[in-house]
């Protein structure tokens, strides 16, 4: 199994784009920790927000994750995978995209700073052109199936 597949957008766009967000995570993270490297503008409900949001996106990753097992890749698969659209995929053609996205929108409402906010808004859009790039992929790779699937379970939520 290789775990890096091919990029389904241009590969800058693709890696600044998951880079970004993971860049704001781990601004969240140090910020947890008590380390702040960027000022952070508290709102009275934020940290409240960010910490559900955070549960939720989380819990949609290792659900995915585990449903996923060794399909996971970062990118397309090169080799031959089977469509999965049993537990979490049959409330969301995206999960782990799902709970990406939410852990950067987290990390964008905890922090209110518009560093972190822009940067998460760079990866939100690439994360939808990569997904709109995999479902090209999937329409070819599985036909018919994915576009059942796709008439059956949303992309996102």
């Amino acid at each position: 199994m290789e775990l890096i597949g091919k990029a389904t957008i241009h590969p800058l766009i693709f890696y600044t784009g998951k880079i970004s967000g993971y860049l704001t995570w781990i601004n969240s993270f140090l910020m947890l920790c008590g380390i702040e490297l960027i000022d952070k503008k508290t709102v009275y409900f934020n940290n409240y927000i960010s910490a559900f949001l955070l549960f939720i996106g989380l819990l949609f990753t290792v659900i995915s994750l585990i449903n996923l097992g060794k399909s996971t890749r970062l990118g397309i698969p090169t080799e031959d995978t089977a469509l999965k659209t049993n537990g979490i995929y049959k409330i969301s053609r995206n999960p782990m995209y799902v709970g990406f996205n939410l852990i950067t929108i987290t990390s964008m409402i905890y922090s209110l700073n518009w560093i972190v906010i822009i940067l998460g808004i760079y990866s939100l859009i690439t994360y939808h052109l990569i997904i709109k790039g995999e479902e090209d992929f999937m329409i070819k790779r599985f036909g018919n199936d994915y576009k059942i699937y796709q008439s059956k379970v949303r992309r996102y939520l």
